[in-house]
C-alpha cells in the first residue's frame, strides 16, 4: 500500500476536528497524538522581562491621543492604563475593519456556530494559545494558536496545509478552502487581527474570513456559554 503524502494526513486531521467542532477541538493536541514525524507542537512565545518604568498608554502603536475643542475647552482624548503592565503595545485598540474582511458580533457568531455542520465547510478558530483555550472557549471552536501561524513559525506551512492551502513555489494557492471565523481575547488584543493580516498577505480570500473583534471577553461578559 502506498503511503499517504504528509499533507493528506494533516488535512484528514483538520477534517476530524471539523466534524467534532461542536464539542471543541484543539488541533495542536490532535497532532501531538500522531507519530513523531507528524507531530506539531505549539511554539512557546518568548517572554521578555523588562525593567518596570512608567509608560504612557497609547491608543494604537502610533497614536497616543487626540485633541479637540469642545464648548471652548481643550480636551485630550487618551487611554488610562489599568495597571503598569497594561500598555500599548501590546494592549492596543484593534481596528474595526481589516481589508475586506467582515467584522461580526455575537449574534453573527451564533449563526455561524449553527452552520458549522452545514454543507459549506466552516471553522470557528480560537487563535489564543492552548493554555487559555483549554481553560475555556466558545463552543464549537478549534484551536490554531497565532504562534503557529505567524510568519516566523516553523509550523506555518503545515498549518496553511491544514486550512487547505497548496504551495506553488513561493506562493500559496487557496481554492475550495473553509470559511473561517477568527477570534482572540478582546478588542485590545492583536493576535486575531495579526492572524487575519497574515492570512491575507498569503492570499487567503478575504470573503472567506470573519473577524470577531471583541473576542471571548465580550462573549463571557454577555453571559454566553463557554466550553
Amino acid at each position: 500500500m502506498k503511503k499517504q503524502p504528509k499533507h493528506a494526513l494533516l488535512y484528514l486531521l483538520l477534517l476530524i476536528s471539523y466534524l467534532n467542532a461542536n464539542q471543541g477541538c484543539d488541533i495542536s493536541s490532535l497532532l501531538e497524538e500522531r507519530p513523531k514525524s507528524f507531530k506539531i507542537k505549539e511554539e512557546k512565545e518568548e517572554i521578555k522581562h523588562k525593567t518596570k518604568k512608567k509608560i504612557e498608554l497609547k491608543i494604537t502603536e502610533t497614536l497616543s491621543s487626540i485633541t479637540i475643542t469642545h464648548e471652548n475647552q481643550t480636551l485630550h482624548i487618551k487611554r488610562t492604563p489599568k495597571n503598569q503592565e497594561h500598555t500599548c503595545p501590546p494592549f492596543c485598540i484593534q481596528p474595526m475593519n481589516i481589508k475586506g474582511v467582515s467584522t461580526v458580533g455575537e449574534l453573527e457568531v451564533l449563526d455561524f456556530i449553527k452552520e458549522l455542520k452545514g454543507k459549506e465547510a466552516k471553522l470557528l478558530i480560537d487563535i489564543r494559545n492552548s493554555k487559555f483555550y483549554n481553560q475555556n472557549t466558545i463552543p464549537g471552536a478549534i484551536n490554531i494558536p497565532y504562534s503557529m501561524l505567524k510568519n516566523k513559525s516553523k509550523y506555518q506551512e503545515q498549518v496553511l496545509q491544514l486550512l487547505g492551502g497548496k504551495k506553488r513555489g513561493e506562493k500559496w494557492i487557496f481554492k475550495l478552502v473553509p470559511t473561517l471565523l477568527i477570534f482572540g481575547d478582546s478588542e485590545e488584543n492583536d493576535k486575531a487581527s495579526k492572524s487575519i493580516k497574515t492570512l491575507l498577505k498569503l492570499s487567503y480570500p478575504a470573503q472567506k474570513i470573519y473577524y470577531y473583534r471583541t473576542g471571548i471577553e465580550a462573549w463571557n461578559r454577555l453571559g454566553l456559554t463557554l466550553y
